[in-house]
């Protein structure tokens, strides 16, 4: 029987999936404005789009308040992850584990040794004091250290002292790149400022519209780097024209959406909320999120019992750091995740007979 691969699961062919839980976008869903943005620029894609992005910089720069020439758009946040590392092509690296996998892809691709950092249930899988002592460790030798907040797949924020303290031990030629994706979706809702508080020219912050507004399909992310040195280093490393018309019509339609994020955070929040009391009367072991996304961990066959349901949650068991029994979901809207919880519900019934 074909296996195919479905937001990191790998899952029988032929399996009717109804509800997918694996895949961490705004439950909202894409904005009506947005959709509308993306449809019209159709009639513009005859021509090459603008290889510059230039009206969706001249915007993010001025909510960021930094120079254009900082601000560099790409395939989505994948495709600006490859181009970085390539630009940077670092002989040693840090990256916290567990975290997004296509970090470590990267440094493999240019030959870069890793050393991972690893973040334990006992300190809710965020980073503690103790990564500073690892950053005197390797000081001589670090070219770059790779940050996730909220973190993927434990959805947990960095402490802003503690990432300042990270940015301070890093100083003048260790690049750290703290990958946002997630960030406008926490409480804090979208903001636009560097994450620390003294910038450096190694400094990159990375976001994507692709969480924020659920432009999976549409593929659009962007760095702001703390000088426009890397902006031309990165933009030797990818193909010239990598955004297209369409996603970049439908970011600028985006921008304008800042009370339907609103809207978002706040439901996030609830359901968040009602998700985890609902995950831990079965018993599952249920971990603090700061985002749109819950991990926990049970002792059954979760995945393929809901899969037989046809709902699809993330199996996280192929995350370094985790392992068999780890699960993680999106937040989706009530009825949705009522619909998730009523199916746990009947799996689990023969633990309660």
């Amino acid at each position: 029987m074909t296996n195919d691969i479905h937001g990191g699961n790998i899952y029988r062919k032929g399996r009717n999936v109804r509800l997918d839980f694996s895949a961490n976008l705004n439950p909202l869903g894409m904005p009506e404005s947005v959709k509308k943005a993306a449809k019209d620029a159709v009639d513009i894609s005859d021509r090459y789009p603008d290889h510059s992005c230039g009206e969706l910089r001249e915007r993010l720069a001025s909510l960021w308040r930094v120079r254009q020439d900082m601000i560099f758009f790409g395939n989505g946040a994948d495709d600006l992850i490859f181009r970085i590392v390539r630009a940077i092509r670092p002989k040693h690296a840090l990256i916290t584990v567990p975290t997004f996998s296509e970090y470590e892809k990267a440094l493999e691709a240019v030959d870069c040794n890793i050393i991972k950092y690893r973040l334990t249930e006992k300190h809710g899988f965020v980073p503690d004091e103790y990564i500073l002592d690892v950053l005197d460790e390797y000081r001589d030798v670090l070219d770059m250290i790779i940050l996730c907040s909220p973190n993927n797949p434990t959805g947990r924020l960095i402490d802003r002292g503690l990432l300042d303290r990270i940015n301070k031990k890093c100083g003048y030629g260790i690049y750290l790149l703290l990958d946002e994706c997630f960030a406008d979706l926490t409480e804090q809702g979208v903001r636009y400022d560097f994450p620390f508080t003294d910038v450096s020219e190694f400094d990159i912050v990375l976001r994507a519209f692709t969480k924020t507004w659920a432009m999976a399909g549409l593929r659009l992310g962007y760095a702001v780097f703390g000088s426009k040195d890397m902006y031309y280093s990165t933009l030797e490393q990818g193909q010239f024209w990598s955004v297209s018309a369409v996603a970049q019509a439908a970011g600028l339609a985006a921008l304008d959406e800042t009370e339907y994020v609103r809207k978002a955070v706040a439901l996030i929040s609830s359901e968040r909320q009602y998700l985890s009391e609902e995950l831990r009367k079965f018993g599952f072991t249920v971990y603090p999120s700061d985002t749109n996304f819950i991990l926990f961990r049970c002792g059954i066959r979760l995945y393929e019992l809901l899969l037989d349901k046809g709902i699809l949650i993330r199996n996280c068991d192929n995350f370094d750091g985790l392992g068999e029994g780890y699960f993680r979901i999106a937040v989706r809207l009530h009825e949705e995740n009522e619909a998730l919880i009523k199916a746990i519900e009947k799996v689990t019934e023969w633990q309660r007979t």
